[in-house]
């Protein structure tokens, strides 16, 4: 994928995942989000920048000192030559290659234990969520206010069993694309395709919207993820990885 659809599917997931305080300077796109998830709290190069490297480098660890953040630079095609080479020096170390997958919207028919919901706190999708994956409170409280900035249309999926909520998954259109976030299956049913289920019914719902494309984000060590995805019809279009000390 060249350099413009790598800006496309970055500009969509920013929108879709969006931090609670963004910052833009100088090439770099600062975010964050009170510390719930790295891509939300991370520093991403996307556009060379005009001034000192070094001292844009410490300027961004002064802004994330103060907002009681450790500095993460997130590193993908789009950055600035000798910017990893640099944080490398200043002893920040590599961690948690991620892939970017991408494809033509899977086909997939809306499944009936599979609900969808506009409103991730009244459904009830966001409590449901935090106690899959016990989050703490500060976390579910960051998410539940990113989330009062999230695009229009979202859909926030739950696959149910009976009164147990199942398998989750975020699903955002914009612009003809479709970017899932938040794909989790409870541990105790993985290996039911309970996932699969939930992300055929997202496609279903999405197809009407005028959506033709899906993409989501992986860490490159989630094997069965990955699996599922490829059999979805989606590869791996570019990586990213983090850097931080």
């Amino acid at each position: 994928m060249d350099n413009s659809g790598i800006e496309t599917l970055e500009r969509r997931a920013f929108a879709a995942w969006p931090a609670l305080r963004t910052v833009i300077r100088d090439g770099w796109v600062m975010r964050f989000a009170d510390g719930h998830t790295k891509r939300a709290n991370s520093i991403n190069p996307v556009a060379p920048g005009t001034g000192d490297l070094a001292t844009r480098i410490a300027a961004a660890e002064t802004d994330y000192a103060a907002a009681g953040l450790p500095p993460v630079f997130r590193i993908t095609p789009l950055a600035e030559p000798g910017l990893d080479e640099a944080l490398a020096a200043r002893g920040y170390a590599a961690f948690d290659e991620s892939l970017v997958m991408a494809g033509a919207l899977p086909q997939g028919v809306a499944d009936p234990d599979v609900t969808i919901a506009a409103d991730p706190i009244a459904s009830g999708w966001l409590d449901e969520f935090g106690r899959a994956t016990q989050a703490d409170a500060k976390s579910l409280a960051a998410l539940s206010r990113m989330f009062e900035n999230r695009l229009p249309g979202t859909g926030f999926a739950r696959l149910m069993r009976g009164e147990a909520p199942l398998a989750f998954a975020m699903a955002v259109p914009e612009g003809g694309d479709l970017g899932f976030f938040e794909v989790l299956t409870v541990p105790q049913a993985r290996g039911q395709g309970l996932a699969r289920r939930t992300l055929e019914s997202c496609c279903a719902w999405a197809r009407p919207r005028g959506v033709t494309r899906a993409y989501l984000q992986v860490t490159s060590g989630n094997t069965g993820a990955i699996a599922l995805y490829r059999k979805l019809g989606l590869e791996t279009v570019y990586r990213y990885y983090y850097r931080a000390k």
